[in-house]
């Protein structure tokens, strides 16, 4: 049995790990870290690193806003006030407020899904989801988003892994590594 080229943990080797730290250290590494299989066997992709808390821009509305990055959570969320459900053409529609540097944004999106929240000791809560164009860390996309109102919340997006997903790795030590925000703006 060869020790010296194996970790105890799934057989990882040393050399990963040192490569794995060194990105994850901050001032190490690069932005963008090549993956394996990024798009399903036997593609390349580059996975592009960001904090633990990032500008989410959004694309039609030209709309900054500071979003958290959840892991643990599929679909991403934004706040969304005053929502309105309206029908346009026999299609579901809603109208909703969002909060932005200068004001208020009244948007109209179709509703891709409606989707049901288990809440820790709350009542499960149903939930409108819109397609969005957005930018993050200069990727640009279109996904899903539930609307709520996140105002108790200290950032108004919360970014799922449904934007993640093979696009982005996490480095919970960094904070607006993509695109300074003012601490003001990213409270």
């Amino acid at each position: 049995m060869n020790r010296s080229r194996q970790l105890p943990v799934a057989g990882v080797s040393w050399a990963c790990l040192a490569v794995a730290v060194l990105l994850l250290l901050p001032g190490c590494g690069t932005k963008t870290v090549s993956q394996s299989g990024a798009g399903g066997p036997g593609q390349q992709g580059k996975l592009t690193i960001i904090g633990e808390v990032e500008p989410l821009l959004l694309l039609k509305e030209k709309v900054q806003l500071p979003a958290r990055i959840d892991t643990g959570a599929q679909t991403s969320s934004l706040d969304a006030r005053d929502i309105t459900p309206m029908e346009r053409d026999g299609k579901s529609w809603v109208r909703f407020t969002i909060p932005g540097k200068g004001g208020e944004h009244t948007l109209e999106r179709p509703v891709a899904r409606t989707m049901k929240v288990k809440r820790h000791a709350a009542k499960s809560q149903k939930r409108p989801v819109v397609k969005l164009d957005i930018s993050l860390a200069g990727q640009q996309m279109s996904r899903e988003f539930s609307l709520t109102d996140r105002s108790q919340f200290s950032y108004p997006a919360l970014i799922g892994r449904n934007v993640l997903q093979g696009s982005f790795l996490v480095d919970v030590a960094r904070k607006n590594s993509s695109s300074p925000l003012s601490e003001a703006a990213s409270k």
